[in-house]
């Protein structure tokens, strides 16, 4: 995964797009889907953390495109854990990235990266003890969005998204949550640069 998680910095980096529609165009839309989660590292007899968790995660975006990339702003309520631990963080990750788009062309795509702090709003666990999950958890997102831009500006599209962990999830162990998450976006253009 950490492979993969370097190939994509390095797409990122070396992108040559052709050229980027609206430099200048400001954006906001809403954005959600599903979450595929587990938690790692937190010691034997919690093997069952380390099971695929189903969650849930939705929100609003706004960004700029400038150029050749976009930097996007969320807030999101995501659902992370692993087995029967549930955590609901609010989220807010800051992300820039390289659009990729051919002249002429309604579809586009986006290659980026950031960072992201969470703010746990809740957590439920027969396993473990809810009182020990941090409040604050920073993680690093890189993910690929490809959208649909229509003649009047709106878009809709897809986004698929690893976060890799800065900080662990319990005060007791050095235990990561591990998230995927797969969200579908609909937005419009709200402005031009003057």
């Amino acid at each position: 995964m950490v492979r993969a998680g370097f190939a994509l910095i390095a797409a990122l980096l070396l992108t040559a797009s052709a050229s980027a529609q609206g430099p200048g165009t400001k954006f906001a839309g809403l954005i959600g889907g599903a979450t595929l989660s587990d938690i790692d590292n937190f010691g034997s007899g919690f093997q069952s953390l380390e099971k695929d968790r189903w969650g849930g995660t939705a929100g609003a975006m706004v960004g700029f495109n400038a150029g050749r990339t976009a930097t996007t702003l969320e807030v999101l309520w995501t659902q992370k854990g692993g087995g029967d631990t549930r955590l609901d963080y609010i989220e807010l990750p800051l992300t820039v990235g390289a659009i990729l788009a051919s002249q002429g062309k309604p579809m586009r795509a986006r290659l980026y990266s950031g960072v992201s702090v969470g703010f746990k709003v809740s957590c439920s666990s027969d396993l473990i003890n809810c009182d020990n999950a941090k409040g604050t958890e920073w993680g690093w997102p890189l993910g690929l969005q490809i959208a649909k831009v229509t003649s009047s500006g709106s878009f809709f599209g897809i986004d698929a998204r690893y976060t890799f962990p800065l900080s662990t999830a319990f005060e007791v162990a050095d235990a990561h949550n591990r998230v995927w998450a797969f969200r579908l976006m609909f937005g419009k253009a709200i402005g031009t640069q003057p």
